[in-house]
């Protein structure tokens, strides 16, 4: 196989990997808005586990992508910054020009995907957190000003009482 096309290859098996990780990352991104969706607390912290588990597996994808990009640079001869996607594909010959635009489409799928589902995170997780203050508030009472110094007698002022309900419940 001539120098190029193993390039090419390469190249496109890292995009099929990065591809891989990037639908996995979705599922598990879905995976922690579904248990937000359903108020499962008690998994959230391991489905996120699992997507920074996905993040690090990318970063690593992405970095062996990027050898495979400068590899295929110095077969063609040109700077690997100059290698975009599109340029791959547009100099790729065939197949490789469909390979490589069938890749550029399905990572701006992806990539759309993934920035509204994490939207959608960040405002289940925002209510929630809402939801748990709220729910802290109710045991302990309203947030009070405590303030910064002691009274004379070596006590916090009456604000002090952060608690007070709970105690009074127990």
């Amino acid at each position: 196989m001539e120098p190029v096309r193993a390039a090419l290859d390469a190249l496109a098996t890292r995009l099929w990997d990065e591809r891989r990780l990037l639908l996995l990352l979705l599922y598990r991104l879905t995976v922690a808005r579904l248990l937000l969706s359903a108020d499962e607390r008690r998994f959230v912290s391991d489905a996120l586990h699992e997507v920074d588990q996905t993040l690090e597996q990318l970063r690593t994808e992405e970095l062996r992508r990027d050898q495979a990009v400068r590899d295929l640079a110095a077969e063609w001869q040109v700077a690997p910054d100059t290698l975009s996607l599109p340029e791959i594909a547009r100099r790729s010959p065939p197949p490789y020009d469909h390979t490589f635009t069938d890749h550029l489409g399905a990572f701006q799928q992806l990539a759309n995907e993934i920035e509204l589902i994490s939207k959608e995170n960040r405002v289940l997780a925002t209510a929630t957190m809402q939801d748990v203050s709220d729910t802290i508030s109710q045991i302990t009472g309203p947030p009070e000003h405590v303030p910064a110094t002691y009274d004379a007698s070596g006590r916090l002022g009456s604000a002090a009482a952060v608690g007070n309900r709970l105690r009074e419940a127990l």
